[in-house]
């Protein structure tokens, strides 16, 4: 099992929901945290109530969808806590309307932030890891990165992107560079109780998931270094039954799941 103890570990979107409970458990195996969040109230709440602990933490606003931000952020972060080890890749938005109704700056807004926030937060942190041998990537995916859902388009198209992106530098730094120490993880739920998801009706024989219940799943895996997080179950087998039936059986079994239309009720209550 992975020790985390003295290790920098960076959360983004991490002063919030389940990146909060991820910082919450890196601060209880001893490891230093670094939050980035977008919302200042939240952050400061989150960066007095872990020092209030006595746990060293560094936080800073970031939006992850700048590249810039990202860059600059990043060298502060690796300046000060002398390399981050570990890297959790959560922030992420929704918006749910029909495509054609969706305001373009919504879409361009799901793909930056859900993304290329995950590509510019890699390509920054990667480099100390390769030098050093040795880091872990946890990249937050969704059941939505196997199946298209209707009404969130760019939400599922990103999370299929990050799937892709994940597995892509994951063989190119392990079998192209030879590169063995580092580890990466994808996590992909189903809808999960967060607030973001307000509305939303999780597809049938399947249940709203507990933030909590996903991230001590996905941080156990991560403790065995284990690729792939898949919950609930019909997360597990849809890639199965996709790459075994045609896709005209697969729409007929999405539709009986009610897949198609889980988003909508869908209540836009973000913080």
């Amino acid at each position: 099992m992975k020790d985390v103890r003295g290790k920098a570990a960076l959360v983004t979107g991490g002063a919030f929901g389940m990146g909060l409970l991820w910082c919450e458990r890196f601060a209880a195996e001893g490891a230093r945290l670094v939050i980035w969040d977008i919302n200042q109230d939240n952050l400061d709440r989150a960066v007095k109530d872990f020092e209030r602990r006595g746990i060293k933490v560094l936080g800073q606003i970031v939006d992850v969808s700048d590249a810039k931000a990202v860059a600059e952020a990043a060298q502060k972060a690796q300046d000060e806590t002398g390399g981050v080890d570990i890297l959790i890749n959560n922030a992420g938005i929704v918006y749910s309307k029909p495509f054609l109704e969706t305001a373009d700056e919504h879409l361009a807004a799901t793909v930056d932030v859900d993304l290329k926030g995950v590509m510019w937060c890699m390509k920054n942190f990667l480099p100390h890891m390769i030098d050093q041998n040795s880091g872990h990537i946890v990249n937050i995916a969704s059941l939505a990165g196997y199946v298209g859902v209707p009404r969130m388009p760019a939400y599922s198209a990103s999370k299929w992107g990050v799937i892709g992106l994940t597995e892509s530098i994951r063989l190119e730094v392990t079998k192209v560079m030879k590169v063995d120490g580092i580890k990466f993880t994808v996590v992909c739920p189903g809808y999960v109780d967060t607030g973001m998801f307000a509305g939303a009706k999780p597809p049938r024989f399947t249940r709203l998931l507990q933030p909590k219940e996903v991230v001590d799943e996905a941080y156990a895996a991560f403790k065995r270094n284990q690729y792939y997080v898949r919950m609930p179950w019909l997360t597990k087998v849809t890639p199965l039954l996709k790459g075994v039936f045609p896709w005209q059986a697969v729409d007929v079994i999405t539709d009986l799941f009610g897949a198609t239309d889980t988003m909508s009720d869908w209540r836009d209550e973000r913080r």
